[in-house]
């Protein structure tokens, strides 16, 4: 079977972790301090507090910002649930916005109307798959009108986007940046997180809000200055991290090959109605996956399945969430939300696991090639 994923593990992660047993010390220490320091050197910010995974770093962000119950929070309809879940756990208002379905993310002009309109307290952009949202130019109408861009980039360490002209890190463009580290992102520590701010009052937040709410001097007991969470990052999992920061540089470079690799080889598809990826202007992604939409009218289950069937791990690009059952009856949930039924309904994403080789490239390739072909397309 030609993977999905599968993280680049080796001799050195399992002597990181042997390493850190030796230690005795296994939670919250030193090895936690060295990948929040790598981390903070690739995103360009000066904080960074890890967690145990990219969905806490999503619930310690919104507890961070100290919001009042109900605030509203904007997102898109076509995510992974946990973007959303965070926001309702919370306690907050979701408010969903349909995506562009050529880029799988918000539409631009529908949060400018929003932040024109009735702007939410927070705007909670994902970079789906990795591609950058388009918040260069919403960035100075979001500051004016008082929401806080936060940003959902578990996917996209590594990526960027032109602001002003100039390429700043995912992670680095909002107020706050989530990451995740789970096997299928570009790095992993196995489960894992982060949250990434330029702001030291939002960072001290953050620390307390993983750790209980708990302050520890360098002598007398601990104090207890707000309630929290236990989203600490083991020491065993921020030395896999470690590790996987070293290999950074090569893994965004064979996503970037391996997507060069689909282009060429399904531009033949788009005559059929094949659509592929569409970088806009000024985005640079990291490739975390490579999604198509497959041809209006062709059954995307049925392509999965043959796809399956020919050897290749393959899955959906992502859940539109009003079609969900768990938020079907949120008053959100109304939508209109053509393009994320759109991309829910045709979006199939193909395998990116490390090392796929050019053989490998040509299998799938010519495994979509017949099962189109079989579905008359």
């Amino acid at each position: 079977m030609i993977r999905l994923a599968a993280p680049l593990l080796g001799p050195e992660e399992t002597q990181a972790v042997a390493d850190v047993l030796a230690s005795g010390w296994l939670v919250q220490g030193a090895k936690v301090a060295e990948f929040e320091q790598r981390l903070a050197d690739v995103v360009g910010v000066e904080h960074v507090v890890a967690c145990s995974s990219g969905t806490a770093a999503l619930q310690m962000a919104l507890g961070a910002l100290d919001l009042p119950p109900g605030a509203r929070v904007a997102l898109p309809d076509l995510t992974f649930p946990a973007t959303l879940n965070a926001v309702l756990l919370a306690g907050l208002t979701p408010v969903l916005l349909d995506v562009d379905p050529s880029t799988y993310n918000l539409r631009a002009d529908a949060v400018r109307a929003l932040l024109e309109d009735d702007p939410p307290e927070v705007l909670l952009a994902v970079h789906q798959f990795g591609l950058p949202a388009p918040l260069g130019g919403l960035l100075a109408h979001a500051a004016e009108v008082g929401t806080v861009v936060v940003e959902d980039a578990a996917c996209a360490l590594g990526s960027s986007l032109d602001v002003d002209g100039v390429p700043v890190a995912a992670g680095a463009i909002g107020a706050m940046g989530c990451f995740s580290f789970h096997p299928r992102k570009v790095i992993t520590t196995g489960e894992g997180g982060a949250v990434t701010t330029a702001d030291p009052a939002l960072a001290e937040r953050l620390r307390l809000l993983r750790n209980h709410g708990m302050v520890r001097p360098a002598e007398g007991p601990a104090t207890f200055v707000c309630t929290g969470w236990n989203f600490r990052l083991s020491e065993l999992h921020a030395a896999i991290g470690v590790v996987q920061m070293d290999r950074l540089e090569h893994l965004l470079q064979d996503r970037a090959r391996i997507a060069a690799g689909y282009q060429r080889r399904l531009a033949p598809l788009t005559s059929r109605g094949l659509m592929l990826p569409r970088v806009p202007e000024g985005a640079h992604p990291n490739w975390q996956s490579y999604v198509v939409r497959v041809p209006l009218g062709v059954d995307q289950d049925a392509v999965a399945n043959a796809l399956v069937a020919a050897g290749v791990q393959c899955t959906i690009s992502a859940q539109a969430l009003h079609l969900e059952p768990a938020y079907r009856d949120l008053p959100a949930a109304a939508g209109p939300f053509p393009g994320a039924e759109d991309a829910r309904a045709r979006g199939l994403s193909l395998p990116v696991a490390t090392g796929l080789t050019e053989e490998q490239l040509d299998a799938v390739a010519e495994a979509l090639a017949q099962a189109l072909a079989a579905l008359g397309s």
